[in-house]
């Protein structure tokens, strides 16, 4: 019994070694992190009509959960580099762009640093915001507001936070 099962493992071993289809997890992260830049590209336009949803649309629209790690790694990423002034203003550059209520983006600028954001679990912000899309979009939103305030209005910005394999 242990002498077969070492070879089928070995045999699955080596069979995995030499297969060359693309990981398509790999596909779908870069495809997703490239939609969403190109989202805040055409937002950075025209601030006052806010972000496109290329990513959610279309024949092929992205992985949800694919999504929401991008966005998280993105917030999460900058908030190691950002400071609280830039916190400020990115919250202030949404709302005053796309006429937001101040105090609802705060439920969810603490994932970048604000002082005055809150500190929800995932869980809780998904449950004030009315759902995961109502959240994801408020996800956005703050990655637009950073590249208008901290990255110079270029969404390429944002690739150095993005998810690598």
């Amino acid at each position: 019994m242990g002498r077969n099962s070492q070879r089928r493992r070995s045999a699955r071993a080596a069979r995995a070694a030499h297969d060359l289809r693309p990981d398509l997890s790999e596909i779908s992260r870069v495809r997703t992190q490239k939609r969403l830049r190109a989202d805040i590209a055409t937002w950075m336009e025209n601030p006052s009509e806010g972000p496109g949803g290329s990513f959610l649309e279309g024949e092929h629209p992205s992985d949800p959960t694919m999504v929401w790690a991008i966005l998280m790694a993105w917030l999460v990423g900058a908030r190691e580099q950002i400071t609280e002034d830039q916190a400020r203003d990115t919250v202030q550059w949404v709302s005053d762009s796309l006429g937001i209520q101040h105090d609802d983006l705060l439920q969810v600028a603490g994932l970048i640093g604000h002082p005055d954001g809150s500190n929800l679990t995932l869980s809780q912000a998904v449950e004030h915001y009315g759902g995961p899309m109502p959240f994801v979009l408020s996800m956005v939103l703050l990655s637009g507001g950073l590249v208008a305030t901290v990255g110079d209005g270029d969404p390429d910005w944002l690739k150095q936070f993005d998810l690598t394999s």
